[in-house]
This record gives C-alpha cells, structure tokens and sequence, in this order.
C-alpha cells in the first residue's frame, strides 16, 4: 500500500459518468413544469454544488411553488431512474477493486443526495467503498468538510493519512478545508486549464496514472 490509507472520492463526472442522466431528469422536471428543455452542456457546469443549487439556476429562483414543483419531479425522477444512462470510467472498475483488495480504504462524498449517491455505488461498486456519505437535509455542502470530517471519524483515520479526488473546483476547496492531499482527475466534468486555474497541483488523466499517484510510496 502506498502513501494513503484512505482515498475519498467525489461521485459525479469521478467514479461514474452520469451527466446523460441528470440532464434527462432535470429537463423531464422542466417538461412537467411547461418548461423548454435545456442544454447538457449547460447542465454540466452547474454539476455538483447540490441538486438545490442545479434546480435554482435552472429556474432562475431559489424558492416559490415552480422552484418547489421542479426540485420535487426532479428528486423523485432521478432516485428511480439514476442507474439509467450511467457508466463507470474506463479501468476504475479495476483499479478500485485492486485498492480495495491490497487494503486502502476507499470512501464517497459528494454533494449528491445520500439516497441515489448510495444506491449508484452499490449498483456500480457493490462491496467496495467502506462509508458513502452524500448530502442530507441538515448538512453543509461541499466545500464544506462536514461530509469529510464524517468518514475520516467513521473510519478512524487521521486527515493527513487520506486524500480527496474529484473532477472540479469544489472539490479542490474541499480537499484544502479538509485539510488533505488532493487529486484531481481529467476524465470528468471541467477541463484540465480550468482546474490549473483552480489550483490543481496533482492531476491525474486516467486510472493508470491514478493508481500510480496512490500506490507511490
């Protein structure tokens, strides 16, 4: 085992490619409101500072009877449909499962919801990752170390033995509030010059140089 003795990942656009889907779900929401379609490209960069956040931008407001109407449709089509349109990155699969067999633990948080958060990783990742920890009322958002803070005490391991890996600035702030290492990875939902610009110092562009930065001594 490398440096770490834990590795905790962000969820979308990280482990699983799921943009299809939320960009599916959000414009059906739209549709059910009256309102037109809008463009996945779009969507993906209003990805993964929370579904409340997403619906707000989509809407224009954060509150009242459309904001509450499309947050609603959209929650209760996403929990039943988040398996749909979504894939694991090539050679993660692998990868997570060597991790886990030499003994890193390996752990999510995410701003996604915790109900379709666990489901996703348990249909994707069955076995593998030791706490998923998404949001719930209550709870701050990242870059927020709340969600962090969490799985290092389940698991008992102190934040300078873990690091974080994510796709986006969040996720970069996150790691830095947590006061852990970070990765960030290539494969995802921001460009690698937006993450330099970020702050990125470690990158990573696929699941080999992945594995490689976590196992290094």
């Amino acid at each position: 085992m490398g440096r770490y003795k834990l590795a905790i990942f962000d969820l979308d656009g990280t482990i699983l490619y799921t943009i299809a889907q939320l960009a599916n779900s959000l414009n059906e929401a739209r549709i059910r409101s009256g309102l037109e379609p809008q463009d996945m490209d779009d969507i993906m960069a209003h990805v993964g500072r929370g579904v409340r956040n997403l619906v707000t931008w989509s809407v224009g407001t954060g509150e009242g009877e459309l904001f509450e109407t499309v947050m609603d449709n959209y929650r209760g089509y996403y929990n039943e449909h988040c398996e749909d349109n979504t894939y694991i990155y090539d050679g993660l699969y692998e990868l997570m499962t060597k991790l886990h067999e030499d003994g890193l633990k390996l752990a999510v948080v995410t701003n996604k919801s915790d109900a379709p958060a666990k489901k996703l990783c348990e249909h994707f990742y069955p076995g593998i990752f030791s706490e998923v920890r998404g949001h719930r009322d209550g709870i701050p958002h990242k870059p927020d170390p709340a969600l962090v803070d969490e799985v290092l005490e389940a698991l008992s391991i102190d934040r300078k033995d873990a690091v974080y890996i994510g796709d986006s600035d969040t996720d970069i702030k996150t790691a830095e509030n947590s006061g852990m290492d970070h990765i960030c990875i290539t494969w995802g939902y921001r460009t690698k010059e937006f993450l330099k610009e970020c702050g990125a110092k470690v990158m990573a562009d696929d699941a080999e140089e992945l594995g490689r930065l976590l196992l290094m001594e």
